[in-house]
Parts: C-alpha cells; sequence; structure tokens
C-alpha cells in the first residue's frame, strides 16, 4: 500500500502541525519512486490494463490496485516523466512483480530496476526518517472516543485524559492536553498500514456517533425553546438538515 496521507484521519491535521514543506518531505521519505520510459499518459492507461491491472483517477494521480482493494500504488508525472510511486512497507517481491508485468504488457523495458537495487531502495529509506509514533487526530469528546473503540471491540481502558485499547499486537494510546484534540500514540506496529486503516474506521464511526449526539441535542433544545422539526433531509453525504418551525 503507498503511502496516501489524504487517505488518513490524521493527515490534514499533521500536516498542519508539521508544516507544508515538512510534511511532504516526511511523506516522500515514505516512498519508492520509480521512474519510466511512458511516453504518454494513454501508453500508461493502456499497458497498466494490459498487464492485469487496474488504473483510476484519484487526486490528480493514478491508482492501481494489487491484490485486493487495500494494497495499491500510485502513478505520477514527476518532472516530466510518468513515475511509479510505492510504499517503504511494499515488498521488493511485489514490486520486482508489478514492474515485470508492466514490462511484458509494454513489449519492452519501461520500467524499473533490477529486485537487488529495489531492496537497497527500501533499505535506504527504512534507514533514513522514520515516522513519527505519535500522531495528531480529529477526536475531541473523549466520552464519545471511547464509545467508539468499545463498540469496535478494543476493550478500551481510560485512566484520566488518557485512553488505551489494544489492536491485535499494536498498543494504542489516546492522550489528550485540556480542550485540545486527542494525539494518539502508535507501539509495537508491525504495520502501519493495519492501524492507520482501523484509525480511519474509527474516525468515521466517531463522525457518526457525533452527529448522532449533535442532532439528539439540537432537537431537545428545540422542544425546549417551543419549536417544531417540519422536515428532516438526509444529504449525500449523510449530514442531516432539518426544517424548524414555530410551534403554536
Amino acid at each position: 500500500m503507498s503511502v496516501s496521507l489524504a487517505l488518513l484521519p490524521v493527515g490534514l491535521a499533521l500536516r498542519l502541525v508539521m508544516g507544508k514543506k515538512n510534511f511532504e518531505k516526511w511523506a516522500e521519505s515514505l516512498q519508492v519512486r520509480i521512474p519510466t520510459l511512458f511516453k504518454s499518459e494513454l501508453e500508461l492507461v493502456q499497458t497498466v490494463r494490459r498487464a492485469g491491472y487496474d488504473i483510476e483517477e484519484w487526486g490528480g494521480s493514478f491508482k492501481t490496485h494489487v491484490e485486493g482493494e487495500k494494497q495499491y500504488f500510485f502513478w505520477d508525472c514527476i518532472d516530466g516523466k510518468w513515475t511509479a510511486i510505492f510504499s517503504k512497507a511494499d515488498s521488493a517481491e511485489m514490486i520486482s512483480k508489478v514492474m515485470a508485468d508492466i514490462n511484458w504488457a509494454a513489449g519492452r523495458k519501461v520500467v524499473g530496476p533490477s529486485q537487488e537495487q529495489v531492496t537497497g531502495w527500501i533499505q535506504k529509506i527504512e534507514g533514513a526518517t522514520r515516522p513519527p509514533s505519535i500522531f495528531p487526530t480529529n477526536f475531541r469528546d473523549g466520552e464519545l472516543l471511547f464509545r467508539t473503540l468499545k463498540e469496535f471491540g478494543a476493550n478500551p481502558v481510560r485512566q484520566g485524559e488518557t485512553i488505551q485499547c489494544k489492536v491485535e499486537d499494536t498498543t494504542l494510546i489516546f492522550r489528550q492536553y485540556r480542550n485540545a484534540p486527542f494525539h494518539v500514540e502508535i507501539q509495537n506496529a508491525p504495520d502501519l498500514r493495519k492501524v492507520f486503516e482501523y484509525l480511519s474506521d474509527v474516525d468515521e464511526d466517531y463522525k457518526r456517533c457525533l452527529q448522532s449526539v449533535v442532532y439528539e441535542k439540537l432537537k431537545r433544545r428545540a422542544a425546549e425553546k417551543n419549536l417544531t422539526v417540519e422536515s428532516e433531509e438526509v444529504l449525500e453525504d449523510n449530514s442531516i438538515v432539518l426544517t424548524l418551525g414555530i410551534g403554536r
């Protein structure tokens, strides 16, 4: 799975905390970039599909899945060259296989060094700047976060402003300072991809719970002010629009 922080619930907050340049430098340090010899976008798309992979537009780039929806890499045009962007978490064997399939479909070598070079790149990147183990999150309400983690079966334990839970072999520690959003510390994570996917699911469920709480509070306050709910509309993004009327 390629590192794409836009997919993470912590991504935007982390970008703000680190600053744009530091954030982009850190994100780049987690990538393996392999330039290609494709002459056009059309040639890239046709060759990738001929090789048996999908390729779809994604945020100004292209995304290609490998063996399922949760493992993928990106294609981006960098300095005028279409470039395959993998994550350091991807195995050298997987990267080499993808490149071999692409070259076979193209009928010539359009991408990739040898597997030894790929392995060397990954080892070099792993020895460089490592990702931090503490990330800012979007979670502000401790009770709601605890409830969400409990519903996910994470068996959270709360001590003061700290919430701790375990997801398989990984320990997640959520800490809050004053009224700031929680930070999450990730300990003993054998695969950060799975942790980020889990946090993303928690983030989505937290938002749904938060919306439900706000919705119920709004209805109670409306009743207290002698207002009635005349209509409710659920929009495409699952937000709810209430139309209130003055009670008689």
